[in-house]
């Protein structure tokens, strides 16, 4: 009878996390075998009185390859490597394709737990060292317009009402945060565990009407609550006018950041008492753009104290200036595709026609 030569994948962060299963499985291992990267495990299981030895994926080939029974007669090999395990992986199937004339091969590992585990491990694979030269070469720096441009599809999915698309491209996005894991556990920095940890603590301790002892009967009591709490966590709790005062991400687009620091100064008490306050700034700042623009200087200041102006006044109506900007973007291209094709059943081209022909059928477009 052959020996055994079987995987375990580990993606607990000490021996206490593992479960009785991969305990027993490493307890009746005679022969243990350990792939980096290694961490605390080999010192670990040392402590456990079990017989650990550490070795790379290169000596590991080549014993295989120049035949590990005769070096280890009868006796079964448990081959651990920290992460997730996946089957269909170039490593596993090396092992498979050496090892199955000298052992009785159990090359299916513990199984992820769930699907998430198993992203993470294909993700895993696709950054090692047999892995995918792209995927191997990205960095947090060149991910990030993948992450925008995947932000938008998501939202564009949502806006489009497809729900098997909208599917597609939550996946997309859950992807980015798997890749920025990966290279964070690569550097020493974090894991998707650690994510997901640290954002299911934050909801607990951010809901303390759910699951704790304070009320919240309303919407607006749940945000002043929630937005407490993040102060007191980010111990941003300066005097108004302070330098830390707004704390906001200066990645966000435009008409966001706009919108959020003009709440954030309302908080202070530095806001109008009704709308007529910002329609009177609108106004105000329209006059200016157009004493600008008769001057030939000082245009773009103008222009974007009037979008400021814009968004305060749409925030006195609880209009997000963001959803309403893409509603009228959305509304002009509706238009003018419908523009195009009225143009087309007359045969007519859009190239060499004046406004007024446009305007005759920009406004048959509307209707």
């Amino acid at each position: 009878m052959k020996p055994l030569f079987r995987i375990l994948g580990l993606t607990e962060p000490t021996m206490e996390k593992i479960s009785l299963e991969k305990y027993r499985l490493l307890k009746d291992s005679a022969r243990i075998w350990v792939l980096p990267p290694y961490g605390k495990w080999p010192e670990e299981m040392k402590r456990e009185g079990l017989n650990v030895s550490l070795i790379t994926p290169e000596d590991l080939i080549e014993l295989l390859g120049t035949g590990t029974k005769r070096q280890f007669p009868d006796q079964d090999i448990l081959l651990v490597i920290p992460g997730y395990v996946l089957p269909e992986g170039a490593l596993v199937k090396k092992i498979k394709a050496l090892g199955q004339d000298d052992y009785e091969l159990s090359l299916e590992p513990v199984p992820p737990s769930n699907e998430l585990d198993r992203l993470v491990g294909i993700m895993a694979e696709l950054r090692s060292r047999q892995g995918c030269p792209w995927d191997k070469e990205q960095t947090h720096e060149s991910l990030k317009k993948y992450l925008i441009e995947e932000t938008y599809e998501v939202i564009e999915a949502i806006e489009i009402g497809d729900l098997h698309n909208f599917c597609e491209e939550l996946g997309d996005l859950l992807l980015q945060i798997i890749f920025h894991a990966q290279i964070a556990t690569e550097n020493g920095g974090f894991d998707i565990s650690k994510i997901i940890e640290g954002i299911a603590e934050k909801l607990i301790r951010r809901h303390p009407h759910v699951f704790g002892n304070e009320a919240a009967a309303t919407s607006t009591e749940v945000l002043e609550s929630w937005e407490k709490i993040k102060r007191a966590e980010k111990k941003d709790q300066v005097e108004t006018g302070g330098t830390d005062y707004f704390h906001l991400p200066l990645g966000l687009p435009s008409l966001m950041l706009a919108e959020k620091t003009q709440k954030k100064a309302g908080k202070a008490g530095f806001d109008w008492d009704s709308y007529e306050g910002p329609l009177a700034k609108v106004e105000e700042e329209t006059a200016e753009l157009k004493q600008a623009i008769a001057l030939g200087m000082g245009r773009e200041e103008e222009l974007g104290d009037l979008l400021f102006s814009i968004v305060n006044l749409a925030r006195f109506f609880q209009i997000d200036s963001e959803e309403a900007l893409r509603s009228s973007t959305q509304k002009f291209q509706k238009r003018f595709r419908k523009m195009l094709e009225l143009m087309a059943e007359k045969n007519l081209s859009p190239e060499g026609m004046d406004l007024e022909q446009f305007d005759i059928y920009w406004e048959q477009a509307k209707k």
